[in-house]
């Protein structure tokens, strides 16, 4: 059968070679952050605004969809609403150059304690739902290229599956244990065969002709290319 995705196994070379400057096209490209900057600076998306801090904010998402009007309904409303059952809260960091977790170092303990601590404080004073219920995390790759967190209910798995997504208290440790862990790791993270970053993967190490890189790939019948570096590793989910 044909698979339309497959398991990276995404090395710092990777990384580096191109993955960070296929990134930095999208951020570059111009228009495509737009939308978040207009919600950092206070132009968008008032009404859901939840915490500003002088690093970041956090929004209610608009994944959240059984929310109340946050025009119509008024806060106290909130609290314990029949809603909470389906929470999901977007930090955003305000500095620009943060993409992804890979460019976290130690400097950024403190943001993302600061974060994780009044997100959850917010929530249980807002919501009612105490911090004990709350999923904290990130994804790798994420869906748009400017750093931010996802806060929800522990039984909302929306966006929750393993190979994407990264527990904010398991990065404040791997930081604190080694400001520069998120250089040096190698990720792992199911990506489309038909994303212009699998082709580019595919494209880096079709031409590689040190042996530097090891790559799986699919197609509507699998082949495989070895090298050393990085291996995709076909699946069969979408």
């Amino acid at each position: 059968p044909s698979h339309s995705s497959c398991l990276i196994e995404e090395t710092p070379q990777m990384y580096n070679d191109v993955v960070k400057p296929y990134i930095q096209s999208i951020v570059e490209g111009g228009k495509s952050l737009n939308w978040i900057y207009n919600i950092i600076d206070g132009k968008k998306e008032q009404e859901r605004l939840l915490v500003n801090t002088d690093t970041f904010i956090i929004n209610i998402d608009t994944k959240w969809r059984s929310h109340p009007d946050a025009f119509k309904t008024p806060r106290e409303e909130w609290y314990q609403h029949k809603c909470v059952e389906d929470l999901y809260c977007l930090g955003i960091i305000k500095q620009r150059n943060i993409t992804t977790v890979r460019d976290l170092n130690q400097n950024h303990v403190p943001i993302l304690k600061s974060m994780k601590d009044e997100g959850l404080s917010m929530i249980e004073k807002v919501y009612g739902v105490s911090r004990d219920q709350i999923r904290v995390f990130v994804h790798y790759h994420p869906q748009f290229y400017h750093f931010h967190v996802h806060f929800t209910r522990l039984q909302n798995e929306i966006g929750a599956v393993v190979e994407r997504g990264h527990l904010v208290s398991d990065i404040i440790q791997n930081l604190e244990l080694d400001g520069d862990f998120y250089q040096k790791r190698t990720i792992s993270y199911k990506l489309k065969v038909s994303s212009p970053l699998y082709l580019m993967l595919q494209n880096s190490s079709g031409h590689n002709a040190t042996g530097n890189a090891k790559v799986l790939s699919t197609t509507k019948t699998t082949t495989t290319a070895t090298t050393t570096a990085a291996r995709t590793t076909a699946t069969t989910t979408a």
